[in-house]
């Protein structure tokens, strides 16, 4: 927007004007209501607004645009819902409208330096609390978790593309750690003499994060997409800096955008303070996140007392409590259990377990099980006169090759299959 960093651009052409204008408008706006959990302690403050956007958004969908599909589905693990969209849309018609009423008003004004320098500052920090939020979830392996006892038994034609991107990832803890790094050190932006190395950063991780959601049908587009954008404006003063640097072979400087001079100490030392409360509370609350979301995984997602893929066995030709078409039950979670039948067909049925008394309950009927010595469960139940006995027989996760192929620094031959 500015011609250069260090604030002393006296005239800026009226383009740049209604450019300036129509960006913080925007930027502002869309910060304030997709916040997306990067402002600490922000969705109290933002709270009123989501409100009204949520009563908004729906009347506009049906009165304005006539949109047929739900709008009524607000944020949720998606980020590209209808409501997400037209919101977007709302946003940019408030835009153009603020900068036409802008434009009327403000007509004396040579330069926005000062408006620039605080907007730098609101997005800066915005996209830093962000990706740190996501590196730290994937330093914990959580965000992309490795694949599961279910997904192991899962064919790869029943995989969305999201959910193979995710098991994709979700495989390698170390690159997780190495990607978290990579977002984490948007970090970077906090501090003004690292914000240029820290854009640049921030541009390289969020195209990627962008491609994955684009190329795989990742439900995050939107936001993605903005953080790149976001970044890029971050860098649009220095870029004939870059280029001379990085395609001419010419020697620049990268000017820092100097921070607006106070009058008076109190106003100095305030801004100093809110920085690093801002960054303390942040912190804090990143802590309270890990902490809890740790806790939350270890609630709901309680091992089963029988963890374990297990093929089904009988002695009998016919049984009556467990169909015949069942070829495979894994126990993974408490409260059910995924049946593979004879075609590979998956279900989902409720698993019940008492352990002190070795009873299960599955597809209606309880059972008393017997954990053997070598995994393996015997099952019985009696159904009027006559006992029914079947053997679950349990298969070692690491017969996978997946899981059972580790890093090999020599290979004289690919193992690709």
């Amino acid at each position: 927007m500015i011609n250069s960093t260090n604030n002393t651009t006296i005239y800026w052409s009226f383009g740049k004007k209604i450019g300036f204008r129509f960006s913080f408008v925007f930027i502002l706006l869309f910060i304030v209501i997709c916040n997306n959990g990067s402002f600490p302690l922000f969705s109290f403050i933002n709270r009123p607004l989501i409100m009204l956007m949520h009563i908004c958004t729906p009347w506009f969908s049906k009165n304005i645009l006539k949109y047929q599909y739900d709008y009524s589905i607000f944020s949720n693990g998606s980020g590209d819902t209808s409501y997400d969209w037209v919101t977007l849309l709302i946003l940019v018609i408030i835009s153009v409208l603020g900068t036409i009423i802008w434009t009327l008003i403000d007509t004396k004004r040579n330069n926005y330096n000062k408006c620039y320098y605080w907007l730098t500052v609101f997005i800066r920090y915005y996209i830093a609390f962000m990706l740190i939020n996501y590196g730290v979830i994937k330093l914990m392996h959580a965000q992309m978790p490795p694949s599961g006892l279910t997904k192991l038994m899962q064919p790869l034609g029943e995989f969305s593309p999201m959910g193979l991107a995710w098991n994709f990832f979700g495989f390698s803890k170390g690159y997780n750690i190495f990607i978290g790094i990579i977002e984490a050190m948007a970090g970077l932006l906090l501090f003004r003499k690292t914000m240029v190395l820290g854009a640049l950063i921030t541009v390289a991780t969020s195209l990627n994060i962008m491609a994955i959601n684009y190329f795989y049908d990742v439900p995050v587009k939107l936001m993605s997409t903005a953080l790149v954008i976001l970044s890029v404006f971050l860098l649009l003063p220095y870029l004939k800096s870059l280029i001379d640097l990085f395609f001419k072979g010419e020697a620049s400087q990268l000017k820092q955008i100097n921070r607006p001079v106070f009058n008076k100490t109190w106003k100095k030392w305030g801004v100093s303070i809110c920085k690093v409360l801002l960054i303390i509370l942040f912190i804090s609350t990143q802590l309270f996140s890990v902490f809890n979301r740790q806790k939350l995984i270890a609630q709901y997602f309680k091992k089963s007392p029988l963890y374990g893929i297990y093929q089904i066995n009988t002695s009998s030709d016919k049984r009556i409590s467990i169909p015949n078409d069942w070829s495979y039950v894994i126990f993974e979670y408490e409260g059910n259990a995924l049946v593979r039948d004879n075609f590979y067909h998956a279900q989902y049925v409720g698993a019940g377990f008492n352990t002190p008394e070795s009873k299960m309950t599955l597809n209606n009927y309880t059972f008393d099980y017997k954990l053997e010595k070598n995994g393996d469960v015997l099952l019985k139940v009696k159904i009027k006169d006559r006992l029914e006995e079947i053997r679950l027989t349990k298969k070692d996760p690491k017969s996978f090759e997946l899981m059972n192929r580790g890093f090999n620094w020599i290979q004289e031959y690919p193992n690709n299959r």
